[in-house]
């Protein structure tokens, strides 16, 4: 079979990135050869063919009319090249797919999380946005191909497809996502204070040995709910946070950890393309967000043996509750607190922390990476 995989852009920290990198080697290894449709792309990143997909427009409802439109046109010539059974597997909202990994969770869903927490105003804007409106409508038209299969990465997403979409079950498939088990590994208790070190000469804060040291990693401040962190941990004593991340708030995030006189224990550094160093000389993983269809820096967390404090909407939530592998808090700054003062016990912490690491090594990478073979073989025996 053939396989077409459809990425708008590319970035060096995104999720569904990193999914496709891990992805082709083991396609490839299967005798499968799948080509990227993308606008960016880098041709020498993986083995793959690339196929350029050419958008236009300044404005973001444009580019992404266009971008439907040139990848439409793209993906019927590379049909017709060829009387192999192929796959159209797309990694973004686009009407014409034969699987969709909804990595970015259902739209309507995440405007609702975001009127709730914002102004009349704001929701208004959201409202009459062209480009939430054309996404949306998006989504109504792929739900309503018969033909189209969802791939989901966590419970939160199949409901919500079913809540907002309608669509069946039947047409929804869970694969969650996978971790390196062996990159990412606990680390000993000299590498932790290595990795401390480092930070303390990079960020110049105090990362004290005996002191508890919190991190988090993602892009996208508000929505990752690094305010609402940052204030936490400021109303906690000789405890450090770090956070590795892009935003353009940056400089307002560091502005708002001044002025909490909260300098000296809090620090924000650049997102990195490696997080085993923050990871290396953490304590605690943090995720309070307001949208996480399904969080790669979580499970990368859990398997270095961190305990996680995470809100509802993050995805594997109500597993990782089961599992014991961290906490599910609400987005307030006292129930944050709260959380934390439970796991900064020693003894409750190390418990958890144990459980994290079992919980991860169900989602290896290569457990996973084996669905989405599995899955492959029964879509195409069905087309």
């Amino acid at each position: 079979m053939r396989l077409a995989i459809i990425r708008r852009r590319y970035s060096h920290f995104g999720g569904a990135e990193r999914f496709i990198e891990r992805l082709i080697p083991a396609l490839q290894l299967n005798g499968i050869n799948p080509t990227v449709f993308s606008e960016d792309w880098p041709e020498n990143n993986e083995p793959a063919r690339v196929l350029r997909i050419n958008v236009s427009g300044l404005a973001r409802v444009n580019r992404f009319r266009s971008f439907q439109k040139a990848a439409t046109q793209l993906v019927q010539s590379f049909l017709k090249c060829s009387d192999e059974t192929t796959l159209v597997q797309s990694h973004e909202r686009f009407v014409g797919a034969d699987i969709y990994r909804a990595g970015d969770g259902v739209h309507r869903a995440w405007i609702a999380r975001c009127q709730r927490e914002q102004s009349r105003l704001k929701s208004l804007l959201f409202k009459i946005d062209p480009y939430h409106r054309d996404v949306i409508a998006t989504e109504i038209v792929m739900a309503k191909d018969l033909a189209l299969h969802y791939v989901v990465n966590s419970t939160l997403i199949g409901n919500e497809l079913q809540e907002y979409l309608n669509v069946p079950a039947s047409r929804i498939s869970l694969i969650p996502n996978g971790v390196d088990t062996q990159y990412f590994s606990p680390a000993s208790t000299p590498d932790k204070l290595l990795c401390r070190q480092n930070l303390r000469a990079e960020l110049g804060i105090a990362l004290l040995p005996d002191s508890p040291v919190i991190v988090c990693v993602g892009s996208g401040f508000r929505r990752k709910g690094v305010f609402l962190l940052i204030e936490a941990v400021a109303n906690l004593k000789d405890v450090n946070l770090v956070v590795c991340g892009k935003d353009k708030e940056i400089a307002k995030a560091r502005a708002f950890i001044k002025a909490l006189r909260a300098d000296d224990r809090i620090a924000i550094a650049n997102a990195s393309s490696d997080v085993r160093r923050f990871l290396g000389a953490a304590d605690i993983f943090a995720l309070p967000s307001l949208y996480d269809p399904s969080s790669n820096a979580v499970l990368e967390a859990l398997s270095c043996g961190l305990p996680v404090v995470i809100s509802q909407d993050v995805g594997m939530a109500d597993q990782i509750i089961g599992a014991r592998a961290g906490i599910v808090s609400g987005r307030s700054v006292e129930e944050l607190v709260d959380a934390f003062h439970l796991l900064l016990d020693p003894e409750i912490r190390l418990e958890r922390a144990r459980l994290a690491r079992e919980f991860a090594l169900q989602y290896d990478q290569n457990l996973v990476v084996q669905s989405w073979l599995d899955f492959y073989a029964t879509r195409t025996a069905q087309a």
